[in-house]
Order: structure tokens, then C-alpha cells, then sequence
């Protein structure tokens, strides 16, 4: 049986409350929702800037446990308002070299913070280095 590795890295926001930056079983990396915060300032912009800094702090941790956003399998999208979904996607398709990963999306009214309009999370694989 598979043991669960924490995942952790300062490539990216600390957690602000009791769960992980990611978990890895096996040859799977299960993240938690990544806000679109820059990590350095902390300042969040409009949907394309938190769109390009949340899968870019989704990869930083993807990458802490031996995998990528190219690696990524699903992809699970919370956005605070539909009507940003065509500026997020024209952001989202620049992170991926490959084919797209899987994805849900789904519209939420309320986010944590109010500046926060987008949280993602993903489910990746990781590659074998032999």
C-alpha cells in the first residue's frame, strides 16, 4: 500500500488553514485550490493575472513532488463569476505544452476573500525518471 507524502513548497502560498499544499500517493500528486495570489506581494489582480498565478503556483508545487502542470490529469476550476470564463480559458491554454487535462468548472458566489475570482486545483501524474 501506498504511503501519503505532504508536499511542501515555498515556491507558493503557505496554506491559511489546516491542509497541505499537496498530497502525493504513489505516482499521483493531489493539490489543494490555489488562489490567483501573487506569492511574493500577495496582491491579486483581475482574472487573467489570478488565472496565470494560480496554475503558475500549481505548477511550483506539481513540481516540489516530482511532476508539472504538463503532467496534470484534472484540473478543477471554482470561478466567482461566468462571465470572466472566456478571459480565464485565453490565460488558462497558455500553461499546457500538451494535450489539456480533464476539468470541471464550476461558479461560485462566494470565494474566500473579496478580492479572490478564481481558485484551481489539480491531480497529476508523476513520471517514472528511468
Amino acid at each position: 500500500m501506498s504511503q501519503r507524502e505532504v508536499i511542501e513548497t515555498s515556491s507558493a502560498p503557505t496554506p491559511t488553514g489546516p491542509f497541505n499544499q499537496a498530497i502525493r500517493v504513489g505516482n499521483l500528486v493531489f493539490t489543494s485550490g490555489q488562489a490567483g495570489r501573487n506569492r511574493d506581494t500577495g496582491q491579486m489582480g483581475d482574472i487573467r493575472e489570478q488565472t496565470d498565478w494560480a496554475l503558475r503556483n500549481l505548477d511550483n508545487i506539481l513540481r516540489a513532488a516530482g511532476s508539472s502542470l504538463d503532467n496534470a490529469v484534472k484540473l478543477t476550476v471554482l470561478m466567482k463569476d461566468g462571465v470572466d470564463a472566456d478571459a480565464m480559458n485565453q490565460e488558462y491554454v497558455k500553461h499546457f505544452s500538451g494535450p489539456l487535462p480533464a476539468r470541471s468548472s464550476a461558479f461560485i458566489s462566494r470565494l474566500k476573500g473579496p478580492d479572490m475570482l478564481i481558485e484551481i486545483e489539480a491531480v497529476a501524474m508523476v513520471r517514472d525518471s528511468a
